[in-house]
């Protein structure tokens, strides 16, 4: 059994997919890690809406509420700047088991030309890592 958890959300469907599977680890805490872009961040700011920290606390809204009924233990984590980054940073600062993220299920090409996080994100953790497609 795994002592801690951390799952990236986003609010995605494969976000929710992926909260879903960390929670069949068992594990003692979970920390549900949402970073918002800095593309986001300008975003909420010229368009006069809402932070951009509280648009994802409402897009997580489900993934929150799977875990308020269903996790013994955790805690909700809103870092903003570039998702891989923020999620490499905080995996080595906290000392995370293992990580659960989901993939965007990007075609051949779209990968190549874009990337995708968890592939980056995979690239530099040490820890083990589930992709959740």
């Amino acid at each position: 059994m795994y002592q801690s958890v951390v799952v990236a959300v986003d609010g995605s469907k494969n976000s929710y997919r992926a909260a879903e599977e960390a929670l069949k680890l068992n594990a003692s805490k979970y920390t549900l890690l949402s970073v918002v872009s800095h593309e986001d961040s300008k975003d909420a700011i010229l368009h006069s809406e809402q932070s951009s920290s509280d648009k994802r606390k409402a897009l997580l809204e489900p993934i929150i509420d799977l875990y308020e009924n269903k996790a013994n233990e955790f805690n909700v984590m809103i870092e903003h700047g570039i998702p891989k980054d923020v999620i490499i940073q905080n995996v080595k600062r906290y000392n995370y088991n293992v990580l659960v993220i989901g993939s965007r299920g990007l075609n051949p090409l779209q990968e190549m030309v874009m990337g995708s996080v968890s592939r980056k994100v995979i690239k530099e953790i040490a820890i083990p890592i589930l992709v959740v497609k």
